[in-house]
């Protein structure tokens, strides 16, 4: 298989991973117990697809910086989805999602340097975390900020998506047939 198909399936899977995410604090109230947690590994294992499309794409131009984001945001991922085993105490899941969210931060900016075309989404990732850290510098302790940060995390995984099949295209217009 051409990596530029490997982008196109992993961009559209970042897409419909980052959609359903963002629409799913909509959708959970109306759905069993089991249907969310089913969606849950679906979002995940979608948005884990998109980041590994993006380490493709990116991991020379990132270095050791993208590699570092890269594997944290991968740790992160995993313990979310082990977070149930209570593996770092009855924290475990916030601790997890704060590991995820810090790894994309590292990898978003890792992709300004080199100025990757994903740029738009590194930051996103990067305001995800820095949303509801600001109003904590300045006392304000109400977690009303988390609703906006996760809506950010979810845009980047939408719009690395969209980049990445842009950049699958690019790439296979300019290889000869």
């Amino acid at each position: 298989m051409r990596r530029e198909t490997l982008w196109t399936l992993a961009g559209v899977a970042a897409v419909a991973g980052g959609f359903v995410d963002l629409i799913g604090p909509l959708l959970y109230p109306h759905m069993v117990e089991q249907a969310q947690l089913l969606t849950y590994v679906g979002i995940d294992l979608f948005l884990l697809l998109g980041m590994l499309g993006l380490q493709s794409a990116t991991g020379q131009a990132t270095g050791w910086a993208g590699l570092v984001g890269f594997v944290t945001a991968v740790g992160g991922v995993l313990l979310v989805r082990s977070s149930a085993a209570n593996v770092l105490g009855p924290s475990t899941y916030a601790i997890a999602s704060a590991v995820w969210a810090i790894g994309m931060a590292i990898w978003g900016l890792a992709q300004l340097r080199p100025r990757t075309p994903f740029r738009w989404a590194g930051q996103l990732w990067f305001f995800a975390v820095l949303v509801p850290l600001a109003p904590m510098m300045f006392g304000d302790r109400r977690p009303s900020h988390q609703h906006e940060a996760h809506a950010l995390f979810a845009l980047g995984f939408i719009v690395l998506g969209v980049q990445l099949v842009r950049v699958s295209r690019a790439s296979g217009e300019d290889r000869p047939t």
